[in-house]
């Protein structure tokens, strides 16, 4: 199976060898590793534990935040990270974008200096063999979150890279129109897909979900991706506060079992 669970799916209370015992249980043979994993374990012990399950690394979550170096969620450098994905043998670095500021720059000079930024990086991921993955935000976030919103923005964005890919997450471009349509004519420039179903909270915010507790009709939609041009893994991206009343080996089970109906 061309599947993958991310970290982001734990909890502090569940350690980084407890996830990915239950990854390899669940016979899913990628992770997405954060950064968190990185300072729970170490780098080398990371490695070292990755390889001891014979598993693969789909993702290491996240560079970039170009607009506001102050929000970035880790502690380490975008050039730490590239080195960390060269020594994971990671598909894609992923790249978030940072929200738009106003009272700073336009919303055209954040575009130009975010276009430029990734360029940057992606130029020098290049000399260690590194695939960075822009990832378009859903508008909702794009004060918070990322200023690249629309996939057809992100592609021409990436276009000059070699090494640049898009990661299309569905919880951020559930909405756009012909999606199917945009993963099948641009599969070349997809690295990675990552799937979460979606709802709204109390307060009628846009939250994710395990994969069969939403709106998004995965049921149509995954035969639609597997038999089309991508070929690529799909990666489960949920985060811990988002499982409610279920428990991380429970989602992780279910996405599998999910997952292999349409892999038999």
């Amino acid at each position: 199976m061309n599947l993958s669970i991310n970290h982001y799916i734990c909890s502090e209370e569940v350690t980084f060898r407890d996830f990915i015992q239950t990854v390899s249980d669940a016979g899913i043979p990628a992770i997405g590793v954060t950064c968190s994993a990185i300072e729970e374990m170490g780098i080398d012990n990371l490695k070292s534990c990755i390889s001891d399950y014979g598993l693969s690394v789909s993702s290491l979550n996240s560079a970039g935040y170009f607009t506001d170096c102050s929000k970035r969620p880790n502690r380490y450098t975008d050039q730490e990270l590239i080195e960390f994905s060269a020594m994971l043998n990671a598909d894609i670095l992923c790249i978030i974008t940072g929200g738009l500021d106003l009272q700073i720059q336009s919303l055209s000079e954040t575009h130009e200096c975010v276009s430029k930024k990734i360029g940057e990086l992606a130029e020098n991921a290049e000399r260690y063999g590194v695939t960075v993955g822009l990832e378009p935000i859903n508008p909702t976030d794009i004060f918070t979150k990322g200023c690249i919103n629309t996939v057809s923005h992100a592609l021409e964005i990436i276009r000059p890279y070699q090494n640049a890919k898009l990661i299309l997450d569905f919880y951020h471009s559930w909405w756009e129109k012909g999606l199917l349509d945009i993963i099948n004519d641009n599969a070349q420039h997809i690295g990675l897909i990552q799937i979460c179903n979606i709802g709204l909270d109390k307060n009628k915010n846009l939250e994710r979900r395990p994969i069969k507790d939403g709106i998004i009709d995965f049921q149509n939609f995954i035969p639609e991706i597997l038999t089309g041009n991508y070929n690529q893994k799909i990666e489960l991206e949920i985060f811990c506060e988002h499982l409610k009343t279920k428990n991380t080996k429970e989602v992780i089970n279910e996405f599998s079992l999910f997952m292999k109906n349409f892999l038999i």
